[in-house]
């Protein structure tokens, strides 16, 4: 028997179908802070935060809970619109505008290595579990790879034609935002079509996910951005509406910018394109013009009544000094004394879940696991911290 080891080191959190947010969001940066068109986002499993700004071709890096940025690059960018972080701390930043490139930045360097070559911007990036550097090129509608185990640097077209925008299944038009599962199924934020496209592994063909050509979803009006929780349920920058949907059991609703309209006050957006959720599933939100970046606080994660209240950093809510993580079937009630330390143990044959926590209550949940065995390793409180996998293969 053979097993591998998937570790996540982006934050993929676990959502009640009820899971709120404070509408009114705080600033985490502006254009002072971090300079104008805040264009790309990440945070890793510590909650170290990296964000870019296009307008002054930066990029900037800060510790959690810190104003103060603990690393900046702007040595040979030009229009940076993305960026994605490795597990051991290489930034990949996009320099396609003028420069051609995306640029990959070890942690402490102060030059770049060249890694692919492009002739657009990437307007989003994302590195899989496999290694695969991920490129959206919204002008030339098409997303490409490259394999970042080789050597090359010219990236193969995945899905599109080069040049050619389309609405069918095989065409993209202005596609921005990208994310990918773990079983390398590819989401596509098909911004001029207005609609979310899935692709699976190996197939040329994309499904309609979200967007008004799929029945029972919403309707969309150039969506520019596409993130994962847990489960697999879309959080979509609703960039046209200026607003951000969240899929769930329950099916779609809005959780942030939910007014209607455009605006800078602290509950309204400008045309988001990028978000990232911290270990405490707190959206930290790329609100594109105005200048910032916005943090929509989660204020619930229950189905039930008690919530907790809106200044939580917490995926949990606290009644009589018992803690409650979690509200749908999937979820686990423990009462530690304030401490919830939880580890999920599916079991191939039976497809139960165990949760045991410290103190000696444990909870079995059967759940449909797809004939495989995963662990998830959590920190106190927050129980979905991220996901390690173990893939059995049998000889």
């Amino acid at each position: 028997m053979l097993f591998y080891i998937i570790a996540l080191w982006y934050n993929q959190p676990k959502f009640s179908p009820c899971a709120t947010w404070n509408p009114y969001a705080t600033t985490f940066a502006n254009s002072t802070t971090l300079g104008p068109y805040t264009h790309g986002i990440f945070i890793d499993t510590n909650n170290t935060i990296y964000a870019g700004s296009w307008g002054i071709s930066t990029i900037k890096v800060w510790r959690y809970n810190s104003s103060t940025p603990i690393r900046t690059i702007t040595a040979g960018l030009f229009g940076p619109y993305s960026l994605f972080v490795t597990m051991n701390g290489d930034i990949y930043i996009d320099n396609g505008y003028r420069n051609g490139r995306v640029d990959k930045w070890t942690p402490n360097a102060i030059n770049s290595v060249e890694t692919m070559n492009i002739s657009d911007a990437c307007y989003n990036l994302f590195i899989d579990t496999n290694n695969t550097l991920y490129c959206s090129m919204a002008d030339l509608n098409i997303v490409v790879t490259l394999n970042l185990n080789t050597n090359s640097k010219i990236p193969v077209t995945l899905i599109g034609s080069n040049g050619t925008a389309g609405s069918t299944s095989t065409l993209l038009n202005y596609p921005w935002g990208i994310y990918v599962k773990t079983d390398f199924t590819l989401y596509v934020a098909d911004s001029n079509n207005n609609r979310i496209q899935s692709f699976k592994f190996g197939e040329l063909n994309g499904t309609t996910v979200a967007g008004s050509t799929a029945p029972g979803t919403i309707t969309l009006q150039g969506p520019g951005g596409i993130v994962l929780d847990n489960d697999g349920y879309m959080f979509i920058m609703d960039t046209g509406n200026s607003r951000i949907i969240a899929s769930s059991a329950n099916g779609f609703r809005c959780v942030a910018g939910c007014s209607g309209l455009s605006g800078s006050t602290p509950d309204k957006l400008y045309n988001p394109r990028y978000m990232a959720f911290d270990t405490y599933g707190n959206m930290f939100v790329s609100d594109d013009d105005n200048y910032r970046i916005q943090i929509f606080t989660l204020t619930s994660n229950s189905c039930n009544k008690t919530t907790a209240g809106s200044s939580s950093t917490s995926l949990s809510t606290t009644t009589q000094g018992k803690t409650t993580v979690g509200s749908s079937s999937t979820s686990v009630s423990t009462s530690t004394q304030g401490k919830t330390m939880a580890s999920t143990v599916s079991n191939r044959m039976n497809s139960s879940v165990s949760y045991q926590t410290t103190s000696t209550v444990t909870h079995s949940i059967m759940r449909n696991m797809a004939n495989r065995m995963s662990i998830n390793i959590h920190n106190p409180i927050y129980y979905s911290l991220f996901l390690i996998s173990f893939l059995f293969f049998a000889f």
